[in-house]
């Protein structure tokens, strides 16, 4: 059992260690926040109200696609986001001192029909976690740097995540072939 009070007994949780820095307002921005997760492929995300959106998503980790709209609500801990469609009810984010702990509440059915339900289970909240803290480990990093936050904000946060991935293998591959480059170059001079 987690040494955080979960909303009932039928929740999962991860808890991320980084700095309380400006977590608040990082936490408030919901879409970058949403997009951030890697299992998560985004059909449409809508802005409704200033406090509720519309999220349509395909989940790579269960196989299931989700249609709900989402209401946030700013509580004295961090948020409640409540969802009006699926086996999820609600996902807690915890701001504390040195940590960001999310909170997948599942107790909104009967547990007749969570049971029958189980295979909507989002099994994407721990890999959400490790995004969640490489992201802000990098914004840490280089948010004084305005070519990455254009590149974040313009072409990271709306790729599909296996477009993240193929971008990152691409621009990974281009350096070595750079520097193979310059060690060819160096050799030849010399």
């Amino acid at each position: 059992m987690p040494d955080i009070p979960l909303p009932s007994e039928d929740a999962a949780w991860v808890r991320i260690a980084t700095p309380a820095d400006s977590l608040r307002e990082f936490c408030r921005d919901l879409e970058r926040f949403y997009r951030i997760n890697p299992l998560l492929e985004f059909v449409e995300w809508r802005q409704i109200n200033p406090n509720q959106y519309y999220l349509e998503a395909n989940n790579l980790s269960n196989g299931q696609k989700i249609a709900t709209e989402i209401h946030r609500e700013e509580t004295h801990e961090g948020f409640k986001i409540s969802y009006s469609q699926g086996l999820k009810s609600a996902t807690f984010i915890r701001i504390e001192k040195d940590s960001l702990v999310l909170i997948d509440d599942y107790s909104g059915l009967s547990e007749a029909e969570r049971s029958q339900r189980l295979a909507e289970v989002d099994h994407s909240l721990e890999h959400w976690g490790r995004e969640l803290f490489r992201y802000l480990q990098n914004w840490q990093r280089w948010r004084w740097f305005p070519p990455f936050r254009w590149y974040m904000r313009r072409v990271w946060l709306p790729m599909k995540p296996s477009a993240r991935r193929i971008a990152y293998m691409l621009i990974v591959v281009s350096l070595f072939e750079l520097l193979a480059f310059f060690v060819i170059v160096g050799i030849w001079v010399l």
